[in-house]
């Protein structure tokens, strides 16, 4: 039996469940989904000043839970590998865009430069030990994926469970027999409802896309992709569109990032260095593929 569910708002977002099994193994994967949805929105919520995360930005919880440690050193591990491609800490350069679309007028390079922030936190025996101010900190761009494995894995483990798909809007993650076909839309084109421009098979792994076209800032006449370079300061200008498939959604989600800031060349040399799938749309529109992407490409 098949069992189709989705609940909005739910990070943010609207999730979708494909569940495969005996009926009554659907019925307790569902909520067992649901389930790890709400306690792990309870750990990484940016919204709630008393979730794990807002009261360890605050000092006030000193050790993690394994939850908000495996992301944490998740997200220095990607911030190190990437050279800083990846950053959680770029609240401030955000809202410096945000005054930049109500003033009409775009941020100088030094301003953008004073900016950069460095990690905030290191990795040490016991977890993540913090160095500096955390406030800001935002693991937003991994959390969601990680919540999305955690999410698959419970409803997996129902009894009488043959397949699992988890879709938090884009964020997919695809556990046990065959496989979920994935469509992946032309950013040159993201508001016609043409159908997908791309497909992909995804069987025990997971994709995730991002791109600039359906968010970024309006600076007087200038439109500039929300995905901001952390190195720099400046909105990603050459890549309209990255889709990475991993073994995981926190993978996949922290290399969708990191592939999108870096320029295109240099991210597909990354992707093939480490054996990642990925499609990657430039800015003028060209399609190119790492060795690992198994879609068509056209």
């Amino acid at each position: 039996m098949r069992q189709l569910a989705t609940r909005s708002p739910v990070l943010g977002t609207v999730v979708e469940l494909r569940l495969d099994g005996t009926p009554a193994a659907t019925s307790l994967a569902e909520a067992a989904a649901w389930e790890r949805f709400e306690s792990l929105e309870q750990v990484f919520s940016t919204y709630s000043a008393d979730s794990e995360l807002s009261r360890w930005r605050a000092g006030e919880v000193l050790d993690c839970s394994a939850e908000l440690s495996t992301v944490l050193t998740a997200a220095e591990h990607w911030h190190r590998v990437s050279g800083g491609a990846f950053h959680p800490l770029t609240r401030a350069l955000t809202r410096r865009w945000q005054r930049a679309e109500a003033e009409g007028r775009l941020p100088s390079t030094e301003e953008l430069a004073a900016l950069r922030e460095p990690l905030p936190y290191v990795i040490g025996e016991a977890g993540a030990v913090r160095t500096g101010d955390c406030a800001e900190l935002d693991l937003n761009a991994i959390a969601k994926g990680y919540i999305v494995d955690c999410a698959a894995r419970d409803a997996l483990a129902v009894p009488g469970m043959t397949a699992v798909v988890v879709n938090a809007g884009g964020d997919l993650r695809h556990l046990g027999d065959g496989s979920v076909s994935v469509g992946i839309e032309d950013p040159a084109k993201p508001f016609d409802n043409l159908p997908a421009r791309w497909r992909v098979q995804v069987s025990n792994a997971a994709l995730a896309t991002s791109g600039s076209a359906r968010r970024g800032f309006r600076v007087g006449e200038h439109w500039l992709g929300h995905v901001l370079d952390p190195r720099t300061g400046w909105p990603v200008a050459h890549t309209a569109s990255i889709s990475v498939l991993a073994n995981d959604a926190l993978s996949a989600d922290a290399l969708a990032t990191v592939l999108g800031v870096l320029a295109p060349t240099e991210a597909l040399e990354f992707a093939a260095a480490a054996a990642i799938g990925c499609l990657l749309v430039t800015a003028d529109g060209a399609v190119r593929a790492s060795p690992a992407w198994p879609g068509q490409v056209s």
